[in-house]
């Protein structure tokens, strides 16, 4: 997750797809055989493209919205624009749209939808969580702060065709900002009429991708349609989509054993073993592989708990971790994480992670009990650890994240002495608005990259940054995190990426990393043409089909 990741948090959950040909009462006099794919998905936070920050609701933006570029195969290619052109100072950028594109309601979408959602992205009376993804638009960043204008912002449309898009600096990564749904479209007689309350329901709402939301009962289950309006409709597969908000694994697991499940997505603990069995038995396939996702225990800097706010209680509380007890006894999946960006994430050509060693590590043999009793003592506390109590946050209720928690409960009281007591949200949502609102000691988090750069993971930590759910606030992280929107030299960005992590992981940490996700995904040999994005949201439809 992401959530995504914020996978922005973009924060990954596990998720399950099924999928039954001709079923039910549908169609029944119909030669033609509906196509309908059913999976398994969090709670959704928000169908408002700009305001989601989270991969469960990135999910249904990239089905149902088209943004300018589209991720296949972990690749921007043409999705509304047709074609694009760059400056060969890498300034700016020239989209032209495809002709003949539609909202779902039949009305034409133009280059103005798209810019009007950008604006809005930008617009502080928003506050959307991924603003920081267009300040390097030209007065992008000045237009968020009150020091420009709306019209001097560098986001044009010379004609309905034609997107116009000028940065203040070369952004290397420029194209897979354009294909993250956050930069969908959007139609401003929708959400003016609206108002709040738009993207909190699905009636009034319009689509310009492959599908449409029928129906959200939240809670329960949303129900995707195939989009006749899309662009792209007569290679759209599926006709139907239901996503069932289902969340005890064990359940899910039996279901898909019973048949009931065709698909079983990002599988993890001891149901692996037993689901690779079937593999080599030849009853489904397995997809496995990395994705550029790291979870870790995300610290609250202004939390009223007087303890977080000591440097040297927060290392402590990293250090007494044991990574690989927990990936192996507790999780059974994942690798053990001893920094904030994964295997896999490259800065130009140069893979990251090769070339920088996992800031913890240098730390790790530190004694986690004695580096928490100096804590307190700089605090002017009793040097006990047994008379405190730190929160944390779970993300979700199910039987699987509580025992993450109480894994990291019993840690922290057998090799600090420090009690910890566990908060646990009503669903993944209100786990959402609780770290929103601030209201954690410490909260199990996740971030899924939203690009192919470290910046995606290291950006997290800049005072501006909407996703910054801990207030982290470190002027040499500020300071190299603006001096990057100008560097270009690969070298030199790697050497500022690696001094921000070590100051966020080790130095002055904001997090305490735990594991990279890896992913193990079980299918019946009927459905194709899944697409699981590193990044964005965690799956793509638009090319799934079932045989």
């Amino acid at each position: 997750m992401k959530a995504k990741k914020a996978i922005s948090t973009i924060l990954i959950s596990v998720l399950i797809l099924t999928s039954f040909t001709g079923c039910g009462n549908k169609n029944e006099t119909s030669s033609k055989e509906v196509k309908v794919l059913n999976l398994t998905t969090g709670a959704v936070k928000t169908m408002d493209s700009v305001k989601a920050t989270d991969s469960e609701s990135f999910n249904i933006a990239q089905n149902t919205q088209e943004t300018l570029l589209v991720y296949n195969n972990d690749k921007p290619v043409p999705g509304a624009a047709k074609s694009f052109e760059k400056s060969k100072d890498g300034k700016t950028y020239t989209f032209h749209l495809r002709d003949g594109l539609k909202w779902s309601d039949g009305k034409e979408l133009t280059s103005k939808d798209y810019k009007y959602a950008w604006m809005r992205l930008i617009d502080p009376n928003v506050a959307s969580g991924y603003s920081f993804f267009l300040f390097g638009v030209k007065n992008g960043e000045n237009y968020f702060n009150g020091k420009a204008k709306a019209e001097d912002v560098g986001i044009k449309t010379p004609d309905d065709k034609t997107l116009v898009v000028e940065l203040e600096n070369p952004i290397p990564y420029f194209t897979q900002l354009v294909a993250f749904p956050a930069l969908a479209p959007q139609r401003k007689d929708i959400v003016e009429a609206q108002g709040e309350a738009f993207g909190s329901k699905e009636d009034g709402l319009v689509f310009s991708g492959p599908f449409m939301v029928s129906s959200w009962k939240r809670g329960s289950k949303i129900e995707l349609v195939k989009n006749p309006n899309y662009w792209n409709a007569e290679n759209i597969k599926l006709d139907e989509v239901n996503l069932n908000q289902i969340g005890e694994v064990n359940t899910q697991y039996q279901m898909f054993l019973s048949g009931q499940l065709d698909v079983m997505f990002k599988v993890g603990g001891e149901y692996i073993k037993e689901l690779q069995k079937g593999v080599t038995e030849g009853k489904w396939d397995e997809v496995s592989g990395v994705m550029p996702t790291v979870y870790y225990d995300q610290y609250n800097m202004k939390s009223p708990n007087k303890l977080l706010q000591n440097t040297k209680i927060r290392q402590a509380l990293s250090i007494a971790i044991d990574r690989e007890q927990y990936t192996k006894d507790i999780l059974k999946s994942g690798v053990p994480a001893y920094g904030m960006v994964p295997e896999g994430i490259v800065a130009g050509d140069v893979e990251y992670r090769k070339e920088v060693k996992e800031p913890l590590k240098e730390i790790a043999n530190k004694d986690p009990k004695e580096l928490f009793i100096e804590g307190l003592k700089e605090l002017g506390l009793d040097p006990d650890p047994s008379k405190y109590t730190i929160d944390l946050l779970l993300q979700r209720g199910d039987s699987s994240i509580k025992n993450q928690g109480e894994y990291l409960q019993n840690t922290w009281k057998q090799k600090i002495g420090v009690n910890v007591k566990l908060q646990i949200p009503a669903d993944f949502s209100d786990f959402l608005r609780k770290q929103d609102a601030g209201e954690f000691d410490i909260a199990m988090a996740g971030w899924g990259a939203d690009y192919n750069d470290p910046m995606t993971f290291l950006d997290l930590f800049g005072a501006k940054n909407g996703s910054n759910y801990g207030k982290f606030n470190n002027d040499k992280v500020n300071k190299l995190l603006e001096d990057l929107q100008t560097e270009t030299d690969t070298n030199k960005r790697i050497e500022m990426y690696k001094e921000i992590e070590k100051i966020v992981v080790t130095d002055n940490p904001a997090i305490a990393p735990t594991y990279y996700l890896d992913i193990h995904s079980y299918q019946k040999k009927n459905v194709h043409g899944m697409q699981y994005p590193k990044f964005g949201g965690s799956y793509q439809l638009r090319w799934a089909y079932i045989e």
